[in-house]
């Protein structure tokens, strides 16, 4: 059954039976079809583009057979391409599982392997990362499309164009790629319907969280807390037709996509796509993109403070920016005000204050489709003031994961007496607005990514000459971590902190890679053999700590792929 086109006059609240991508995209492309969607530096496409684009790559993935609740990853640098393979993946029916672009190889086939991924939308540059993957695992993979050269409109047809021609240098590792453009073409050609019947509870996307004392989560998200964030978003920033979104965030994050791209499509406003953050050029590409709202995170406002003053300080048309905490100071300088909620990838946004409303230090009261509660250890409420854990619980179906992807244990872990707990702590005032305190302890946050402890351990732990490890969280600026590792030699073996980084170059992403180094006899552990990280925590950085930054020691971004190890053990098992 298809459902009926949404009101785009009142999409700002988008009824819960509406939100499926396939109707709005299609009604917006009728509505405003000349109007620019997209903008990624000089190119542009506009919203009957896109719908036409996207339609013809659904009908060549249902051509090459891609079946309702199949798994399409999305391993993409920032490029309209994530955006086009996004959207086509719903519209046949599958499910979207974005991916971290610096992953390395040990990464990216934990993840393929886990969301039992049977495609992939990659770039050129990509596929010797993706070729590092296990045999087995790359045997799985049905099609691999690919994205660079292509999504202008040009290039060949099936099989053909420049992509396609570097990847047969990997031919036999793996399935023979198409181009974006060859794609549409198949999907042209074949013609018939565009998508297939969904609704608010079908599986959207697995999107991964990162691990404490386990590998990362795939949280299992359906449309319905897909479109749940976006229309959340629209009221925090009360984004309009006329507004210009810039971001240069990343788009494998919620943060780019269910709260960039969709918000846009939903209301017709245009997207800007920066292929990253720089906080020489911010000032400068807001102002000549237009952009009337950006985003930005935690840790960016300092960093543009830190820029001296220049000409598009207060050129730019800039109304809100938005996800960090209120700073007078930033504010004052270059005249935009900062805008802060709350939300979680399992759950979307619970907490936000409608525009142009804030409460300095405040992310917000409780969205209406959510119970929130501050508790203790023992999940009892605290009174108002009193700092506790944020819990959380939904009104509404489908507006939060289905649970996490083959983790049945860690899904019942968090959903504890019928409150989904989130590990972070905070409190509410007299008002009922919530104030974030801080995160799980053993978290990792580090220059925007939260970092799993046990992903760091588990690679750390297949160098032939490390027995044991532990990662910590070193307090940094702004409220980001530093890594720091607490590594035991294996018996009769020397290893030292240089030559693990450069053991650990091309197979842990740089933003994994540790600032601090130490060595240990022994890690102090309790009676059923888990670290005591608290101990090594007090402890402090030890006097002969090696410091990557006053060693001068440069991580290399551009560092070929290196297979992680010749053995296949694990942390746990080597113990």
């Amino acid at each position: 059954m298809s459902l009926a086109a949404p009101d785009l006059d009142t999409i700002h609240e988008l009824p819960l039976t509406q939100r499926v991508l396939g109707p709005i995209l299609r009604a917006r492309a009728e509505r405003d079809g000349d109007r620019v969607y997209i903008q990624a530096g000089e190119r542009r496409w506009t919203f009957r583009e896109t719908d036409s684009l996207v339609r013809d790559l659904s009908r060549g993935l249902m051509d090459l057979g891609l079946a309702k609740g199949e798994r399409v990853g999305l391993f993409l640098p920032n490029d309209p391409a994530f955006i086009f393979g996004w959207y086509a993946t719903n519209l046949a029916g599958g499910t979207t599982v974005p991916i971290n672009p610096s992953f390395t190889s040990f990464l990216l086939d934990y993840i393929l392997e886990d969301a039992d991924v049977c495609g992939l939308v990659t770039t050129r540059a990509l596929l010797p990362v993706v070729a590092q993957v296990s045999a087995a695992r790359r045997a799985r993979l049905r099609f691999v499309l690919l994205a660079e050269g292509e999504v202008d409109g040009e290039g060949g047809g099936e099989g053909g164009g420049e992509g396609s021609a570097a990847a047969a240098d990997l031919s036999g590792a793996l399935p023979a790629p198409l181009t974006i453009s060859g794609l549409q073409a198949r999907g042209a050609a074949r013609g018939g319907a565009s998508e297939v019947a969904l609704d608010f509870t079908d599986v959207h996307s697995i999107m991964y969280t990162s691990g404490t004392t386990g590998p990362s989560k795939g949280a299992i998200v359906p449309n319905g807390q897909y479109f749940s964030a976006s229309c959340t978003f629209l009221r925090a920033v009360n984004l309009q037709r006329d507004d210009v979104l810039y971001t240069p965030l990343p788009l494998f994050h919620g943060l780019a996509s269910r709260l960039g791209a969709l918000p846009c499509l939903l209301v017709g406003a245009r997207y800007v796509l920066a292929p990253r953050f720089s906080a020489s050029r911010f000032w400068q590409e807001v102002t000549e993109c237009g952009a009337t709202v950006a985003h930005t995170i935690f840790t960016l406002p300092a960093m543009l403070k830190a820029q001296p003053p220049g000409p598009f300080d207060r050129a730019h048309r800039l109304r809100a920016m938005y996800n960090s905490n209120h700073d007078p100071e930033f504010e004052a300088r270059f005249g935009v005000p900062l805008h802060e909620a709350y939300g979680l990838t399992e759950v979307g946004l619970s907490h936000y204050t409608r525009y142009p409303d804030r409460r300095p230090g405040s992310c917000g009261k409780t969205h209406e489709d959510w119970e929130a509660r501050i508790v203790d250890p023992q999940g009892r409420e605290l009174p108002v003031g009193e700092p506790g854990e944020i819990v959380l619980r939904p009104r509404l179906p489908s507006i939060m994961m289905k649970g996490y992807l083959n983790k049945p244990e860690e899904t019942q872990r968090v959903s504890r007496d019928l409150w989904f707990h989130t590990g972070d702590f905070g409190r509410q005032d007299e008002d009922g607005y919530f104030y974030f305190v801080a995160r799980h302890t053993d978290r990792i946050r580090r220059r925007g990514e939260n970092v799993s402890p046990h992903e760091v351990e588990t690679l750390l732990c297949r160098h032939p000459a490390i027995a044991d490890c532990a990662a910590l969280a070193h307090p940094a600026n702004e409220g980001e971590d530093d890594i720091r590792v607490v590594l035991v030699r294996r018996p009769d073996t020397q290893v030292t902190p240089t030559e693990v980084m450069d053991w650990l170059t091309g197979r842990m992403p740089y933003f994994m890679m540790p600032r601090y180094i130490s060595f240990a006899a022994a890690l102090p552990r309790n009676p059923v053999g888990k670290i005591e990280k608290y101990k090594l925590i007090a402890a402090g950085l030890a006097a002969d700590e090696w410091d990557r930054e006053a060693a001068a020691y440069q991580v290399r971004r551009d560092a070929a792929p290196q297979p992680v190890s010749g053995t296949t053990k694990t942390k746990e098992t080597q113990r």
